[in-house]
């Protein structure tokens, strides 16, 4: 049985995504008209998470890591759901957290950026887009962001700015070439409490609502899988 707290929240978000949906349903909408897109990143690992988050409800989007043993089987299979794939590109951070193979690196030369990069997008099928992987670092400097971002134009993708830090240049050297580009408005599951990612879900909903359009990005945990599983 959920909490009654917990009980309110979900009857608030259920009403809530069910207006969005018969808005859209009725060719009616609010405005300006809302629009969330939530995005599950770290996929190739688990497999049985993976596969859980890809048969989720609705237009989810999923950011897979390369080199990973199940990123591209993953993807693949994210592609016939009809789900839109991202590379979830792995990028230095202020915490020397471990990247992996296919980390954009601080120091990195233009060329030897560029080469990764390109290994990353070829490990992952079906991509449309990119957004970074940790990278706290790395997003706060402009020069290897311009290279990324002139690589992503080239080939027509577009990129979410995951807001790792608040020095990020991402967003402003994509804009700067006119490609598509958006920065993450929420964070899900910073902690893993049902209760807690109902309350930010809420939150991403009412930015959806206030600024037209919103992205909340999560993780394949059960505790949020749970909560997204539940929506109407």
């Amino acid at each position: 049985m959920l909490h009654p707290r917990r009980s309110y929240l979900w009857w608030l978000l259920a009403c809530l995504v069910a207006f969005f949906y018969a808005a859209e349903s009725q060719g009616v909408s609010a405005s300006p008209p809302a629009q969330l897109a939530i995005i599950i990143d770290d996929l190739g690992y688990n497999l049985p998470l993976g596969q859980r988050t890809l048969n989720l409800p609705g237009a989810i989007t999923v950011a897979v890591l390369p080199f990973t043993p199940h990123g591209a089987e993953l993807a693949t299979y994210a592609h016939r759901q009809g789900k839109e794939v991202m590379l979830h590109a792995p990028m230095s951070n202020h915490h020397q957290y471990p990247l992996g193979r296919g980390g954009l690196r601080t120091g990195m030369e233009r060329d030897e950026f560029l080469s990764v990069l390109r290994q990353n997008l070829a490990a992952i099928p079906y991509v449309r887009g990119v957004n970074n992987h940790m990278g706290s670092q790395l997003t706060e400097q402009a020069e290897p962001m311009g290279w990324l971002m002139a690589e992503l134009k080239q080939r027509q993708l577009y990129f979410v700015d995951s807001r790792t830090s608040a020095k990020t240049q991402a967003l402003n050297q994509a804009q700067a070439i006119g490609l598509p580009s958006r920065r993450r408005d929420v964070f899900l599951d910073d902690k893993r409490d049902q209760t807690l990612i109902y309350q930010q879900l809420l939150l991403a909903l009412e930015k959806a609502q206030q600024q037209g359009k919103a992205i909340a990005i999560g993780h394949p945990y059960p505790e949020p899988l749970k909560v997204l599983e539940q929506l109407p």
